[in-house]
C-alpha cells in the first residue's frame, strides 16, 4: 500500500510541475478570445422576457417539491 500512495505522490508532483511550467511557457488568450468558454468573459442573457414555466428556478422549486413529497410519503 505504501508503493501507490508514493507512486500516487509522484504523479500528482509531476503533473504540477509539468501543468506550471507549461503555463509559465505559454501565453495568456485575450479576453475577446475567451468569450463562450470562461464565464467571466461571457454576457449572462436575461430571463426577464421568458415564461416562468421555461425559468430554470422554477423547475429547480418543482423538484424541491416532489423531493420532500416522496420523503414524506416514503419515510
Amino acid at each position: 500500500m505504501a508503493e501507490n500512495m508514493y507512486r500516487g505522490l509522484w504523479s500528482w508532483i509531476i503533473c504540477v510541475v509539468v501543468t506550471v511550467a507549461v503555463s509559465l511557457v505559454t501565453r495568456p488568450k485575450s479576453d475577446k478570445e475567451l468569450v463562450g468558454l470562461v464565464y467571466g468573459c461571457t454576457p449572462i442573457p436575461s430571463e426577464q422576457h421568458m415564461a416562468l414555466w421555461k425559468r430554470p428556478i422554477f423547475w429547480a422549486g418543482v423538484v424541491g417539491a416532489v423531493f420532500i413529497t416522496l420523503n414524506v410519503i416514503f419515510w
